[in-house]
């Protein structure tokens, strides 16, 4: 059986950790170098809104909410498939990351993967990172309540059943309150030295 060319890295870690910047900065430092990187964010595929995703009811307003923090929150079976189809192209890249929270929970996503990594924060460094970027409006909704109690009665919660307990699959370990210029070369490292054994066979 012929070896996929491509070698395929996950990023996982909560929300706030650091996870999309160090993938972004990532793939940018291979910009000038031999190997060709792509990435994929999971949250492209996420289901918007209450349609076709799962929802929660939330205790403090009764109102109907989607679950943005849950395995089902996504298209995993697009995702997996828009995987397969890239590697398998004849331009395929050399690497191609895939970054979200639950890249290392769903089991069709992690069973794909050849070098797993997970980014690691203190929860309330996540949370003040969070609240900051909503109320940026980078999210939509920039009420400060509505933050907070997404935050408390959703993220958190996911985080805990689902984020957390995937770092048990990383290869490695990564903090998300680290320097980033140090990290992302040795990453850079390990890739480069797994794409060399798989190019030995």
């Amino acid at each position: 059986m012929e070896t996929r060319k491509t070698l395929v890295v996950g990023m996982a870690g909560g929300s706030a950790s650091g996870k999309t910047t160090f993938a972004r900065q990532l793939v940018e430092s291979f910009e000038d170098s031999e190997l060709v990187v792509e990435l994929f964010n999971l949250d492209k595929y996420f289901y918007r809104g209450k349609e076709g995703g799962p929802t929660f009811i939330s205790p403090s307003t009764g109102e109907l909410m989607p679950h943005n923090n849950h395995p089902n929150s996504a298209d995993n079976a697009r995702l997996v498939a828009d995987m397969d189809t890239r590697c398998s192209e004849v331009d395929a890249p050399d690497v191609l990351i895939v970054e979200g929270l639950m890249t290392l929970h769903v089991e069709e996503i992690r069973s794909r993967l050849d070098l797993r990594l997970f980014m690691e924060l203190d929860a309330d460094v996540r949370a003040v990172r969070r609240i900051w970027r909503d109320m940026s409006g980078a999210r939509g909704n920039t009420d400060p309540k509505f933050i907070g109690t997404y935050y408390l009665e959703c993220a958190r919660v996911g985080h805990a059943l689902y984020v957390e307990p995937s770092r048990v699959h990383a290869d490695l370990i990564l903090r998300g309150d680290a320097d980033f210029q140090r990290t992302v070369p040795l990453v850079m490292a390990v890739i480069r030295d797994r794409v060399t054994q798989r190019r030995k066979g």
